[in-house]
């Protein structure tokens, strides 16, 4: 089967903008209430809910459809879309939703064990036995949501495990199905791949150990190997019950990642084996039936931030960037901008939204809150036509991440520049709607509160759509050949007018990609500066050159 490179509703690209629950919100329907409710409270479009396997097969062979359909049932009544969260043989890199028929017979279920012959809280990833119990159970749940809801759509997408891999204070299984297939060669596959990606970072570690054509773990990868043969078993793992689950339904599947932290211990700083970024080579090389590989980001600064979009944007292998989960920060609030705008993603989603929410869940109650809820409020309102950017050069994220005063966007269709202030106008006259007196204020303060970020999105030579929050932006015209500079380009006082604007208007579009003008702006609302606040909806900028 062709991999799917973006989540589908009725055959059609959907932008996944989302929520995911917290954990044990999917446990009683009562509970769910407050996760339908935090996500229309953000506006978010979908909803990734925990189907722990537990639940849905609390004794062996006996499986809870209704568990499974009362969830779907719900989103449908609160016209959000689902993705559901396999929690089976892992969650956060242990065995804790397994159900207790599984964790009470190891012999049956063996565990990973440490060095001294302890058992870990995780099954062997190397037992076909614990693979082949997962798997069942795993397609049983994707012959519910075919048959319940394959006319719907409502389940967009599923996820298997939960950053898989062993947090058990070691990089690989010592029982005797971890010691043979430490001891046994490295598979083919990987060796091949090595030779036809030199310069990916498992290449490396080959080349240092001298390119060995055959050889097990730590010959061919040296001390590498130990996590090595973890992941190989892991992906390995999560490919075949992928593969066994698309003959079922072909819906798009993806696994998520535990990403590189603390001292670099795998094992304690991550789950062994985990898809984090020293491991994706071996993923990509082995799970030829996921849709994704996502990280799971929570870093509060940039360059960490922005590595991990570009390291898990990879659309030329077929995975381009998902985000499943990520902080409810302000931060993370002008961060995903940057992941939409200037990677690819093709959906981005929050953990724990509930808890944006007072404790009676009618208002949103942060400052974390209020800023997400304004980036999904302007996310949102060009989501019918995301789809049809992502992924081009006619999509650019904008985001302040520090002081600096503005940015600069070049290389636009038609020769144009985009200058985008984030300090107010140019001509320091501050004017906006009288909707917005104090957001104009605002504009004199600086960097304060929320971050200035938004998407601009070119439909053709001189038609620009902006979404975003405090800040102006002004497009300028190609700089002349013989170099010189006209004098409304130098002038702070007449920069506005470097370009004609045949027309600006703040509107819609409606579900399927049609615009519609709601305010037209003319005078005092452009000549300062074309202002983007969060409630503006999508500003549509015509220009003529002159």
């Amino acid at each position: 089967m062709e991999r799917k490179t973006f989540f589908t509703v009725q055959g059609k690209p959907f932008y996944s903008l989302g929520i995911q629950t917290h954990n044990s919100s999917s446990s009683t329907p009562e509970y769910l209430q407050y996760s339908w409710n935090a996500a229309k409270k953000i506006e978010a479009n979908t909803v990734a809910v925990p189907v722990s396997w537990e639940l849905f097969e609390p004794r062996e062979g006996e499986f809870r459809e209704a568990f499974v359909t009362d969830i779907i049932s719900q989103a449908r009544e609160n016209n959000l879309k689902l993705i559901l969260l396999w929690f089976g043989t892992w969650k956060n890199g242990t065995m804790e939703y397994t159900p207790s028929w599984v964790k009470k017979d190891t012999e049956r279920f063996p565990r990973a064990e440490l060095k001294d012959g302890r058992k870990t809280h995780n099954l062997s990833p190397h037992c076909p036995e614990n693979l082949e119990a997962d798997r069942k159970a795993f397609c049983r749940l994707l012959e519910v949501v075919k048959r319940f809801d394959q006319e719907f759509n409502t389940v967009i997408g599923v996820q298997i495990e939960n950053e898989a891999g062993m947090h058990s204070a070691t990089r690989r299984d010592f029982s005797k199905f971890g010691d043979k297939a430490f001891k046994e060669n490295v598979p083919e596959r990987l060796i091949t791949y090595c030779k036809e990606n030199p310069s990916c970072y498992l290449a490396k570690e080959w080349l240092r150990q001298g390119e060995k054509s055959n050889g097990n773990w730590t010959e061919v990868f040296g001390a590498a190997g130990g996590e090595w043969v973890t992941t190989w078993a892991v992906a390995a793992y999560i490919d075949e019950i992928a593969r066994a689950g698309k003959e079922i339904y072909d819906i798009f599947l993806y696994t998520n990642a535990w990403l590189n932290e603390g001292r670099g211990l795998a094992g304690v700083d991550w789950p062994s084996g985990t898809p984090r970024q020293n491991n994706l080579d071996i993923y990509y090389a082995v799970c030829t039936h996921l849709d994704n590989i996502a990280p799971d980001i929570y870093l509060q600064e940039v360059t960490g931030y922005l590595d991990v979009l570009k390291t898990y944007s990879h659309p030329e292998k077929g995975f381009p960037l998902y985000v499943p989960e990520s902080s409810r920060s302000v931060f993370n609030s002008g961060m995903m901008f940057e992941g939409i705008g200037d990677y690819g993603s093709i959906g981005y989603h929050i953990f724990g939204g509930e808890s944006l929410l007072t404790d009676d869940q009618k208002e949103l109650n942060t400052e974390e809150g209020i800023s997400m809820k304004h980036s999904f409020h302007m996310i949102r309102n060009v989501v019918p036509v995301l789809p049809e950017y992502t992924g081009t050069d006619r999509i650019h994220g904008i985001h302040r991440r520090g002081i600096e005063p503005s940015a600069l966007i070049e290389g636009l269709l038609g020769g144009w520049r985009a200058y985008v202030s984030f300090e107010g106008t140019m001509d320091q006259f501050y004017r906006m709607d009288f909707l917005h007196k104090e957001a104009c204020w605002e504009e004199t303060l600086g960097n304060k509160g929320e971050p200035c970020r938004g998407l601009l999105l070119q439909e053709s030579e001189n038609v620009f759509y902006v979404v975003g929050h405090k800040f102006r932006i002004y497009f300028l015209q190609e700089e002349e050949a013989d170099g010189s500079l006209s004098a409304v380009t130098v002038s702070g006082k007449n920069f506005s007018t470097n370009a004609e604007y045949l027309s600006v208007t703040e509107g819609h579009f409606d579900e399927t990609g049609r615009y519609f003008p709601d305010v037209v702006r003319t005078g005092d609302e452009t000549r300062h500066g074309t202002y983007a606040q969060w409630d503006s909806n999508v500003l549509r900028i015509e220009l003529m050159k002159i």
